[in-house]
């Protein structure tokens, strides 16, 4: 399929065709009004008699032609040039038409072009396309990021007055009212941990994480954040490994990072069974410093790899632990913040292993 010509060139050619059109129009004109017959023969007749000189007859028919003819030709070429511009500008109007129309309910909608539509036009067509592409798309994240978040906030906060209300129906000894304060305060621990959560991917998606990149020892970050979860895997029965190479230096901001792996160890850490294995390691790959955290737990099945790191989700073989779904995604955007990528595999022999990248 030939490619659209340009609007620049669709403009020339329309342009010289006006003009083309405009001056056959005028010489046509004066051709015909200068050389009628009639017109000729009243004029030597006048000559004759009068004894006029034939140069001013010659200069009045000339005034006669240009009077009668350039004012056609000049209606030919304002129109041509309306038309042209109407033409051209009709695709224009149509985007126009569709921005004009726009709202969060109706980012569905597309311009569609002829295809004989000029090339400017159609990248214009096709960039407003893809920028309401993304707006769609990031629309339809926040409504599900509200609507998720709103979920979440309301589960501890449901339990938390359920506990309350059915606290205050009767009279509590010291010991019952201990047990409900101490039961509100892990909802409240739950519920602050969300919040920070999210305030943190906001800030995320904003742009105003708060990173300081300075050189430090990635190997040394890795070993102070394991560290506190040997007694945590210790008493689910686990067994934690830690290998890291000496020294691994690196331009990060090692609380931040140290937190994005902490979440990869709290991961494995709770969801690998008892019995299981917990590898952490840390070496210097080519130009870059990689961080694993492997574990031998369920794995990540198919179904849910595309959507592993999507704030809120949890998958199959996550529903039954606690959590909110969102370790994953902060980790991806710390990690994305300090320049590096965050993937996940699935080993032939089971678990899963995640890997950061600096």
């Amino acid at each position: 399929m030939r490619a659209p010509r340009t609007l620049r060139g669709r403009l020339a050619a329309w342009y010289a065709a006006v003009l083309a059109a405009t001056l056959l129009a005028f010489a046509a004109s004066v051709y015909f009004l200068v050389e009628d017959e009639d017109e000729e023969r009243e004029l030597a007749a006048r000559i004759s008699k009068y004894g006029e000189p034939a140069d001013d007859h010659e200069g009045r028919r000339l005034g006669i032609a240009l009077g009668v003819a350039l004012p056609g030709a000049l209606a030919i070429a304002v129109a041509g040039g309306l038309w042209i511009t109407r033409r051209s500008l009709r695709p224009l109007d149509q985007v126009a038409r569709v921005a004009g129309e726009l709202g969060a309910e109706r980012l569905a909608e597309r311009v569609e072009l002829p295809a004989d539509a000029a090339a400017e036009l159609r990248q214009l067509a096709d960039a407003f396309n893809g920028m309401l592409g993304r707006l769609e798309r990031s629309v339809a994240g926040m409504r599900r990021f509200t609507t998720d978040a709103s979920h979440e906030l309301r589960t501890p906060l449901a339990a938390l007055r359920g506990e309350l209300e059915v606290t205050l129906r009767r009279p509590r000894s010291a010991d019952e009212l201990r047990a409900t304060v101490e039961s509100a305060l892990e909802e409240v621990g739950r519920l602050s941990e969300l919040v920070e959560g999210l305030l943190t991917l906001a800030r995320s998606d904003a742009g105003e994480l708060p990173l300081k990149r300075a050189p430090a020892d990635v190997g040394e970050i890795v070993r102070r954040v394991v560290a506190p979860y040997e007694a945590v895997a210790a008493d689910r029965g686990l067994a934690l490994e830690v290998d890291v190479d000496a020294p691994l230096p690196a331009l990060v901001d090692d609380t931040w990072l140290g937190r994005a792996v902490a979440n990869l160890v709290d991961n494995a850490c709770k969801f690998t069974p008892r019995g299981g294995r917990v590898r952490v390691h840390a070496r210097r790959h080519g130009e870059r410093v990689r961080i694993e955290v492997a574990d031998s737990g369920p794995g990540v099945p198919p179904e849910d790899r595309e959507r592993l790191f999507e704030r809120f989700y949890r998958g199959s073989a996550t529903r039954a632990e606690d959590g909110f779904g969102l370790g994953l995604a902060l980790a991806r955007d710390i990690v994305r913040g300090l320049g590096g990528t965050l993937s996940a595999h699935t080993t032939d022999g089971g678990g899963a292993t995640f890997r950061i990248e600096l």
